[in-house]
């Protein structure tokens, strides 16, 4: 048909620019059959793929996961699944688009809500940034053929990520994330320890240290990322992959080690947290005069520890624990790639040459 598929994806690109349109994407098939993923197949009968062209574009059916800002996102964006093997069986689920999240045909299965409708005093994490997960059906959808970017090229899609080093700058970006979620959490452990007059205890401290680490570290890795730069193909600046993919490896094994020193210092105070109507109610005086602490006033105190409740052991914190387990893969998959990838030859020639000094 002669389609421009670069060109489509220029223009989207500075459309959604201007417009600054708030996009969700989704880059996985659900789970059907184990042993055809291995394979490098895909599975007919979940899998997102085309069924058929018309003079409009490509009609899809299918299911991906996992649309995170899906029902508040303008448009969404389909990319490369897992890589295919560039097999016949698999050119219907080679493809990449964008198209308006209320296209007829798309679905959303949507999680619980963690936002129970409370004030930012009562659950202030949730209430804000609640962003919502859902798996996206398309039921004959129609994707036009100036929003198709990619089709019927199983190699293409493969090389997509990886030529494009579209994975290096999304580590960077999930890089600068992180440090910005653990110097909070490092922040937040302060800030208790403060309150409880627990500042001062060797122990808290050090509990809190092993924090200021992971903080430090994930800054140090940006920074040696972002120090030692390479130039693309096309002139553009990338920064230096393996600290953020050792960033990317790195933090998922050690959030749910910062949520659980959060629980270690909130201990039961986690769980006395009265609403903000108690402050305002019959058992006003009571909570004013029995939630007090030296360093901080009662209502003050309560919020800082419906923050933490927030962060360590409400539905919203659970799911943030989760999301940075899996957010880029299971930690052993993801492990084994970093362990491909690493340049070890150097170093094993280094032993060689010591053993063979005489």
């Amino acid at each position: 048909r002669g389609i421009d598929f670069a060109a489509n994806m220029r223009n989207y690109y500075q459309a959604a620019r201007h417009a600054d349109l708030a996009l969700t994407h989704t880059l996985v098939n659900p789970q059907f059959n184990a042993e055809r993923v291995k394979e490098g197949l895909s599975s007919p009968e979940v899998a997102l793929q085309a069924v058929r062209e018309t003079d409009a574009g490509v009609i899809v059916n299918g299911a991906r996961l996992l649309a995170t800002l899906g029902p508040l996102a303008n448009d969404i964006e389909v990319f490369p699944s897992t890589l295919l093997k560039a097999a016949e069986a698999n050119i219907p689920f080679a493809l990449a688009f964008t198209i308006p999240i209320a296209t007829p045909g798309i679905r959303l299965i949507c999680r619980d809500t963690y936002d129970g409708g409370k004030s930012a005093f009562d659950a202030p994490l949730a209430s804000r940034f609640e962003e919502m997960d859902a798996v996206v059906v398309f039921d004959n959808v129609l994707v036009p053929w100036e929003r198709l970017f990619m089709y019927r090229d199983p190699l293409l899609c493969n090389r997509a990520f990886a030529e494009t080093n579209a994975v290096v700058h999304m580590m960077h970006q999930v890089a600068c994330g992180k440090l910005a979620k653990a110097e909070f959490i490092v922040g937040l452990l302060c800030a208790m320890a403060h309150a409880s007059g627990k500042d001062k205890d060797m122990n808290v401290k050090g509990q809190i240290a092993e924090a200021m680490w992971v903080a430090e570290t994930v800054r140090a890795l940006l920074f040696a990322a972002e120090q030692q730069p390479e130039r693309d193909r096309w002139g553009l600046w990338i920064p230096q992959r393996r600290p953020l993919d050792t960033s990317r490896n790195l933090f998922p094994r050690l959030y749910p080690k910062l949520v659980e020193t959060v629980q270690l210092l909130g201990s039961s105070s986690l769980m006395a947290t009265p609403c903000e109507a108690d402050f305002s109610g019959a058992i006003a005086d009571d909570v004013e005069r029995y939630f007090e602490l030296t360093n901080l006033g009662a209502k003050d105190r309560v919020a800082l520890f419906r923050l933490a409740h927030d962060v360590a052991i409400s539905g919203f914190g659970n799911r943030q624990v989760l999301y940075e387990r899996f957010f880029f893969g299971p930690q052993n998959i993801m492990a084994s790639i970093y362990y491909d990838l690493y340049d070890k030859d150097e170093m094993m020639d280094r032993v060689t040459a010591l053993l063979n000094q005489t």
